[in-house]
């Protein structure tokens, strides 16, 4: 696996826009070059990508799958189509690792179909499914028949294209998944591990970890704030945004989570699986004065 060089993240409101869609529940029609009278054997989520696999055995080609229209839902939930308009791998992950597809939906009143993802800081509006389902509390659970599909602009999706692919082990042999878990927890800035974020959209903070997926590298005006667990924050030598969460009422929130001052006592928590720095108020007041 490549070592991505560190970089800027914005923090972005979307997140996941499917939750548990049962995949066994899925049909798709048409798709180009499938074959006259083929018949679905079964879609599958491998990764960030829709597996299709024809009932004679064939996969259809990821290119083919554009203009599919997948019928999804899962127990207790409506059924929606879901149509595929693009498909390309991911610029950021040029091995093929991460797929992204731009898909849509009908709108209920007007019939009329519409980008389920709104616009990333990027301005892309696309996505992908991921296996497993996520709890109100921000957790990732794995499953074998239910996926969600996230948008580039949220946390999961993120943590993915960042490196921390949840079905993936790093060269060490250590499976990526709690990696993944810990960065969703980091970019909502999620203490307490509760599914709460305290931080605004477009926030900049900067992401690293100690096998080298993302490097750590000085930013202006950015100092640490926290080492992360997939259970939420280990220990925080200063909350994000001030005004969104002080010290004070992180005590108050999740008081299990230690507060350590001293960035180096912090930042060398051996458990820490990701790090990060955020823009520090104090830095950016003096040099405005």
């Amino acid at each position: 696996m490549s070592a991505h060089k560190n970089r800027l993240v914005h923090i972005s409101r979307h997140a996941l826009l499917a939750v548990a869609v049962a995949i066994s529940s899925m049909a798709a029609v048409p798709f180009a070059n499938a074959g006259t009278g083929q018949a679905i054997g079964s879609i599958s989520v491998v990764g960030t990508r829709f597996v299709v696999t024809m009932e004679d055995g064939r996969i259809v080609a990821q290119e083919d799958l554009v203009g599919a229209v997948l019928t999804i839902g899962g127990d207790g939930q409506d059924r929606m189509p879901l149509r595929i308009d693009a498909v390309e791998i991911d610029p950021r992950n040029p091995d093929g690792g991460v797929m992204l597809y731009t898909m849509s939906t009908r709108d209920a009143a007007s019939g009329a179909w519409r980008n389920i993802c709104e616009p990333d800081i990027e301005g892309r509006r696309m996505g992908f499914p991921l296996a497993g389902t996520w709890t109100q509390d921000g957790r990732h659970l794995p499953s074998d028949t239910a996926f969600s599909i996230t948008c580039t602009g949220g946390a999961q999706a993120k943590c993915v294209r960042f490196g921390y692919r949840p079905w993936e082990k790093s060269p060490d042999g250590t499976s990526l998944w709690d990696h993944h878990q810990a960065c969703t927890r980091m970019i909502r800035a999620d203490y307490c591990g509760d599914g709460v974020g305290h931080t605004r959209n477009g926030t900049p903070i900067v992401i690293y970890d100690r096998k080298g997926i993302q490097q750590d590298e000085a930013a202006p005006d950015m100092s640490f704030e926290a080492a992360w667990g997939a259970n939420g924050a280990l220990c925080v030598s200063r909350t994000r945004i001030p005004d969104v969460l002080t010290m004070e009422g992180l005590a108050a929130a999740c008081p299990d989570v230690r507060q350590q001052p001293q960035t180096a006592a912090c930042e060398s928590d051996a458990a820490a699986l990701i790090l990060n720095r955020s823009i520090d108020p104090q830095t950016v007041h003096s040099a405005a004065e």
